[in-house]
């Protein structure tokens, strides 16, 4: 897992692998998270999880659909 804040920028990113999916209570971490008196009440906690298909396959897409362009 790894936290970034970016609480200037009215948000907290979140970035989850997949086996921290399956463990990581993502309403309880929210909360705790915008506990925090530092942080804005505007303050979004984003996360970003991790995909189970072939990052080759999709990254080769990408790039012929970009190459069509």
């Amino acid at each position: 897992m790894e936290i970034n804040d970016c609480s200037d920028r009215g948000y907290i990113a979140v970035w989850l692998t997949n086996e921290e999916q399956q463990t990581v209570d993502r309403t309880d971490l929210t909360k705790r998270l915008l506990a925090d008196a530092g942080h804005p009440k505007k303050c979004k906690v984003v996360f970003y999880l991790s995909g189970n298909e072939s990052l080759y396959n999709i990254v080769e897409g990408l790039l012929c659909s970009n190459a069509k362009l």
